[in-house]
C-alpha cells in the first residue's frame, strides 16, 4: 500500500525540492502537490514527472493563507483519501523583506557577524497586512491556515494502527526575541517571518503533547539558508559572493533554485 504524502507550497523553491528528494528517495508514495496557482503546480507536476516518471503525482489547490481556501481542500483531501501517512507543512510567505542597515553594521564590525549571518537575526523587516479573515497575513499563511488544515484532516492523521507525522519547514531566522504571546499574530512588530517561525515551533511541541498518544508526531525542520531570487532581492548578487566562504565555514546548506521562497 503506497504511503499518502501531501506536501503544501509545492510547487516551487524548497517545496519542490523536497518533493523531488522525496520521489528519490522512495518511489511507493502517492504524492499530492498542494498549491494555490494551479498552472505553477502543473509545471512543477511536469517535471518531477520528467525526472520520475513512473512517479504518482496528483494536485490540490490550497491557498493557506485563506481560510475558505483551507476549508474546501479538506474537503476534497477527505474524498480522495482515507488516510494521510505526512504532511509537510512548507508553504510560506515573507512579505518584502527589508535589511535593517543599523543591526547589519552594528553586527558586521562584532564578534557575533557569523551568526548574524547563519540565523539572519534582527536583519530582516517585512510589511504585513491584514487579510479577508481578519488576521495578520503572515501569521495565516505560515502558522494559522497550516493549523486549520491539520484539524480539519484529523480522522485522516489519527487513524486506529497507524502513526501519521506533521514536518513543518522552520528557519533559523526563528527567534523567540521576535515572538510575544501577547501579540502572537506580530502586528505591532517587523519581523513576522520570524515571529510566524517560532510559533510555528511551539505549535510543533503542542501538537505533540495532544496527538502522541493517538499517533501522530510533529517536527521541525530547518534548511538552512536557501538562495533564491527573494534571498537575491533582499541584498545585491555580489554581496551574497562576498559573504558566501563565511556561510560554507558555517556549514549552512544552499539549496539552488530559480524561484522565490522563504529564508
Amino acid at each position: 500500500m503506497k504511503r499518502i504524502v501531501l506536501v503544501t507550497g509545492a510547487n516551487s523553491g524548497i517545496g519542490l525540492a523536497l518533493c523531488e528528494r522525496l520521489l528519490a528517495t522512495d518511489s511507493e508514495i502517492h504524492l499530492c502537490l498542494a498549491c494555490r496557482n494551479t498552472q505553477r503546480a502543473m509545471a512543477a507536476r511536469s517535471a518531477l514527472l520528467h525526472s520520475h516518471p513512473e512517479a504518482d503525482i496528483s494536485l490540490l489547490k490550497v491557498d493557506v493563507g485563506d481560510m475558505n481556501s483551507i476549508l474546501e481542500a479538506a474537503k476534497e483531501i477527505k474524498k480522495r483519501y482515507s488516510r494521510l501517512d505526512y504532511i509537510y507543512l512548507n508553504a510560506g510567505i515573507m512579505p518584502n523583506p527589508r535589511l535593517n542597515l543599523k543591526v547589519f553594521v552594528k553586527g558586521l564590525f562584532s564578534r557575533k557577524v557569523v551568526r548574524m549571518f547563519a540565523t539572519g537575526e534582527g536583519l530582516l523587516t517585512q510589511e504585513d497586512h491584514v487579510n479577508v479573515d481578519g488576521l495578520q497575513k503572515v501569521f495565516a499563511t505560515n502558522v494559522f491556515g497550516h493549523f486549520i488544515l491539520i484539524k480539519e484532516l484529523e480522522p485522516l492523521l489519527c487513524c486506529p494502527s497507524m502513526t501519521s507525522q506533521l514536518i513543518w519547514t522552520s528557519s533559523s531566522n526563528a527567534h523567540k526575541s521576535a515572538f510575544s504571546l501577547d501579540d502572537y499574530q506580530h502586528s505591532q512588530g517587523t519581523e513576522s517571518y520570524s515571529s510566524s517561525k517560532y510559533a510555528s515551533d511551539l505549535l510543533s511541541l503542542a501538537l505533540n503533547r495532544q496527538y502522541n498518544r493517538r499517533g501522530l508526531y510533529s517536527s521541525v525542520t530547518c534548511p538552512g539558508l536557501v538562495m533564491t531570487n527573494l534571498t537575491y532581492g533582499i541584498l545585491p548578487s555580489f554581496f551574497w559572493t562576498l559573504i558566501m566562504p563565511i556561510m560554507f565555514l558555517n556549514g549552512m546548506p544552499q539549496i539552488p533554485s530559480s524561484s522565490p521562497c522563504m529564508l
